[in-house]
């Protein structure tokens, strides 16, 4: 009979006895999970009673959009579910409130390729034939007003935009990941200096940021109810 080797670090630790041909020892798995704004939720609901609630915590990133679940805070091999809230990629995609210039024949080309998200498609072809005459109306308005040495061209340009680009216009979609669509009213805003332009919604960005708080609260009210003992810290 061949020599067994038996170790035992602590009274309470683990006997592990291996003979043969068996399969060598492995590492556990370390937990790493990122999902949606609910995913810490969700596996709380499933998993809430094979964990030891005084050693997990939750961070709640209201400016990341994030919640972060850390199963075992003090184990080497620390679990962690992390959810988070995401931009919808169709929203990404138009830029608004991002900063992202494009210039009057990139945004006449966009807005037709995009214009089944759109209220009106007909407004969204409007626009588009707009844009593409845009900088040579802007050109000729500018010159015909422009006396040598007298008036402010930027002053000039600013009314040639006001003049000839609708107001504002609206489009249908969600703002999030996961959220429904909605109509939302956007501006083309104009650089004078270049004339490239941007587009901007206040409204999205007053409903962002309610619908951002409103969804983090509901998913810390849940757990709250059904994991009342792991620490949940605001950062």
């Amino acid at each position: 009979m061949e020599n067994l080797s038996l170790n035992i670090s602590s009274p309470m630790g683990e006997v592990v006895i291996r003979h043969g041909q068996a399969l060598p020892a492995k590492e556990p798995r370390v937990v790493n999970i990122k999902g949606t704004l609910d995913a810490p939720l969700e596996y709380l609901k499933k998993r809430v009673g094979l964990i030891e609630q005084s050693k997990c915590n939750i961070i709640v990133d209201r400016e990341q959009m994030l919640i972060v679940l850390v199963v075992g805070e003090h184990d080497p091999y620390t679990d962690v579910i992390g959810g988070q809230l995401t931009l919808h990629p169709d929203f990404v995609k138009f830029g608004i409130n991002s900063g992202k210039y494009r210039t009057a024949i990139e945004m006449a080309e966009f807005i037709k390729m995009n214009r089944a998200h759109f209220e009106n498609r007909q407004e969204a072809m409007n626009l588009v034939q707009v844009l593409r005459t845009f900088k040579m109306k802007i050109e000729k308005q500018v010159e015909a007003e422009l006396n040598p040495g007298k008036g402010d061209k930027r002053v000039l340009i600013n009314q040639a935009v006001d003049s000839n680009i609708p107001e504002k216009f609206k489009i249908c979609m969600p703002i999030f990941k996961g959220s429904k669509k909605q109509t939302i009213e956007v501006e083309t805003y104009f650089n004078p200096d270049d004339l490239t332009c941007t587009l901007v919604s206040p409204q999205a960005n007053e409903e962002a940021e309610d619908f951002k708080n409103t969804a983090i609260d509901a998913v810390v009210s849940q757990i709250r109810e059904i994991a009342g003992d792991i620490v949940i810290i605001e950062q």
